[in-house]
């Protein structure tokens, strides 16, 4: 109760409501108590406070006044207590629940999606974490989804070699076509073995080039689907749900068969749409 009205008010606010609960509740407890209890002689009492009074102690002892015999007389000492113990349980659960612990009062801080995944392979994850978000931002994407690409291609491992013979190598496989297209378009010349070598933070310069090189060709990227698309094979961006990328009996489907979501022989927009529905759920989820 503290935490919703701190989260909504203000943390000052907040021990403001629970001070003044217990000032109201407080003059009752004191009566009930003084009147049941004065006739067993107890001078002194627990009083449960705000958590955080009295150097953050739970409570504080009160001495209680000294009542005459004849004033106590007029009182039916079993209503008395009945009263009494229902309001003494009522308060006692009041200042607990106001008072109830938790384990951070402080929102959590989610991690990037997949960040737990990429330390697998990067040993700086907050640096990497900071130059996704910002690749993802001069691209227009939102970061889950650039993090599920990358770990659909290559588990964040910057130095993974294609499995099935295609030559591709880096964080979104970069194949030796999309490299000689990035030296001309940056002035450089990277070899496969370069990009082999190069870190993954470094690389995201190059991923964050190439997938704006097909931003400009294609268009903008509308779903996690379009991005992975840009990477697999852009000109599918143009094209329908049943626009079909690869097809049995050819090398290229036997290398992208694990793609063939309904297993009817190709792989269609339509299968990689259904993949990456299921596969990365949460980041398909996500909107621009």
């Amino acid at each position: 109760m503290r935490d919703f009205f701190a989260e909504y008010f203000g943390k000052a606010i907040a021990e403001i409501f629970v001070f003044l609960i217990f000032l109201v509740l407080l003059p009752i407890k004191l009566v009930v108590i003084t009147v049941s209890f004065l006739h067993k002689k107890i001078k002194q009492v627990w009083i449960a406070g705000p958590k955080y009074s009295l150097d953050q102690g739970k409570g504080f002892v009160l001495g209680l006044p000294v009542a005459s015999k004849s004033l106590l007389d007029r009182f039916s000492w079993k209503k008395a207590l009945i009263i009494g113990g229902i309001l003494i349980v009522t308060n006692f659960l009041v200042i607990a629940w106001l008072n109830w612990p938790t384990t951070s009062s402080a929102p959590a801080i989610k991690r990037l999606y997949l960040l737990d995944e990429a330390g697998q392979y990067i040993a700086n994850v907050e640096e990497f974490e900071l130059k996704v978000k910002d690749v993802s931002r001069s691209l227009d994407i939102p970061p889950e989804w650039l993090m599920a690409v990358m770990y659909s291609e290559s588990r964040f491992n910057p130095s993974v070699l294609n499995h099935r013979g295609s030559g591709a190598t880096g964080l979104i496989q970069f194949m030796v076509p999309a490299v000689k297209d990035l030296n001309r378009r940056l002035g450089t010349s990277f070899y496969m073995s370069d990009i082999k070598r190069m870190s993954a933070i470094d690389q995201l310069d190059l991923v964050r080039e190439y997938l704006q090189t097909m931003r400009e060709r294609y268009g903008e990227y509308d779903s996690l689907t379009d991005l992975y698309l840009a990477i697999l094979y852009p000109r599918a961006m143009e094209n329908g749900q049943d626009y079909v990328l690869y097809a049995k009996p050819s090398k290229k489907y036997a290398q992208n068969i694990g793609l063939d979501e309904d297993h009817n022989g190709s792989v269609s927009v339509s299968d990689i749409d259904n993949r990456m529905k299921r596969v990365f759920p949460e980041a398909y989820m996500v909107e621009k």
